[in-house]
């Protein structure tokens, strides 16, 4: 099982080998780690086919953080790294259905300025 690393203090999105587990505190610590949090909110983006990706609840009370926008959540700004993966039926987790390119084509990497959130280059 896959899935996808935005990673916004690298300005990178990848793909990451998962366990393939349905065990939910094994999950949620492979989850804690890849995103290095330890306290996650789900979020449906438009136009994914059904995937998710998971975010740092906490992240936005963070000093030295990363930001990120992905258009396809166009509600906020999210803060820290974050797990692009695909969903089953179930709500078990599962290789996304979109492409590593299209996510990537999604995402723009932000910088926090004295006027607010400005775009820094293009995701890699």
């Amino acid at each position: 099982m896959y899935a996808y690393l935005i990673d916004p203090f690298a300005r990178t999105v990848t793909q990451v080998e998962r366990i393939k587990t349905t065990s939910g505190e094994k999950r949620l610590n492979e989850i804690y780690s890849l995103i290095d949090c330890r306290c996650i909110t789900a979020v449906g983006p438009e136009n994914s086919n059904g995937d998710v990706f998971y975010v740092d609840d906490e992240g936005q009370m963070r000093e030295d953080q990363a930001w990120f926008f992905c258009r396809l959540f166009p509600h906020q700004a999210l803060a820290g790294k974050a797990l692009w993966t695909g969903t089953t039926s179930t709500g078990h987790d599962r290789d996304p259905r979109c492409t590593l390119e299209y996510v990537c084509a999604h995402i723009v990497w932000l910088a926090e300025t004295e006027l607010g959130f400005v775009p820094v280059g293009t995701p890699s």
